[in-house]
């Protein structure tokens, strides 16, 4: 996760020692937003973590301030927590070692998207594997790609992925095939399957046109070395080290808006799965 420039949002001064309660109480909660990670975060405040973080605010009683940084959410900690601009981040794995972590507040995982009329040999990833799904649609740069590449269908789709991304170079840029194109290469019938992570594309999935399947992977992958590549997360919210009273106040907030919380995921048709210890 990597660079970009802050577009919006105030540097709010950091207080000394002697806060009194209802001062704190009135400092916004500053949460980094991406401008270019929908559906997670969308400027116009659609993004389903967009409403999560207000629901986080009203929860604790402080005005929501989005801070937007006009980059891809993978730079967020090194551009937005780590220099101050915010202090919180949504939809962190938990135990993010860079934050601290709040208890989870939603647990998903990677999905096959396929179309009503085509069927899959299991939800297992090996499923991957079968012959009738030779097109395959996926995002860069994570367990979708590894999935593609242990399938043994990585270079028969190279160029097709390349394609997804208008052949962009990668070289001094950050590069992906965005979460909204994934499905609809599925809906037109140009990929047999696609792969990525459930909320990634749960809204497009819900608002496809086409009537599309979500099955979610229910094995993890263990590479060839044995280490093992995990399919489902947890999901917390982030908080900079030097504010675990923050960290403990939204733990709080999500235990006391949790049907609030799984209403709006639910509603983005996010498929949700037990939380893990």
């Amino acid at each position: 996760m990597n660079t970009r420039s802050v577009i919006a949002g105030l540097a709010i001064a950091l207080a000394t020692g002697g806060m009194g309660a209802a001062e704190t109480a009135s400092e916004p909660l500053r949460v980094c937003a991406s401008t270019k990670d929908a559906p997670f975060s969308q400027q116009d405040g659609s993004g389903f973590e967009n409403r999560l973080a207000q629901v986080m605010a009203d929860a604790i009683k402080r005005p929501l301030e989005l801070v937007w940084v006009n980059k891809e959410a993978i730079y967020l900690v090194r551009d937005g927590v780590d220099t101050g601009q915010c202090d919180v981040m949504m939809g962190v794995d938990t135990g993010d070692p860079r934050l601290l972590t709040t208890q989870p507040y939603y647990r998903s995982g990677y999905v096959f998207v396929t179309r009503q009329d085509t069927p899959l040999e299991s939800d297992h990833w090996e499923a991957l594997g079968d012959q009738k799904l030779d097109t395959i649609a996926y995002r860069l740069h994570g367990p979708a790609e590894v999935l593609v590449k242990y399938a043994g269908k990585y270079e028969n789709n190279l160029i097709y992925v390349t394609s997804l991304t208008n052949f962009e170079d990668k070289r001094n840029k950050y590069t992906n095939v965005e979460a909204a194109r994934v499905v609809s290469e599925v809906a037109k019938g140009d990929a047999d399957v696609g792969v990525a992570f459930g909320p990634e594309i749960a809204r497009y999935v819900k608002s496809s046109r086409t009537p599309l399947k979500v099955t979610v992977i229910s094995n993890h992958l263990t590479r060839s070395n044995g280490v093992e590549v995990p399919l489902q997360f947890n999901q917390s919210m982030g908080v900079v080290k030097s504010k675990p009273e923050l960290r403990d106040a939204l733990d709080k907030a999500i235990v006391e808006k949790r049907a609030e919380i799984e209403a709006i995921l639910t509603d983005e048709g996010i498929p949700l799965l037990p939380p893990s210890s």
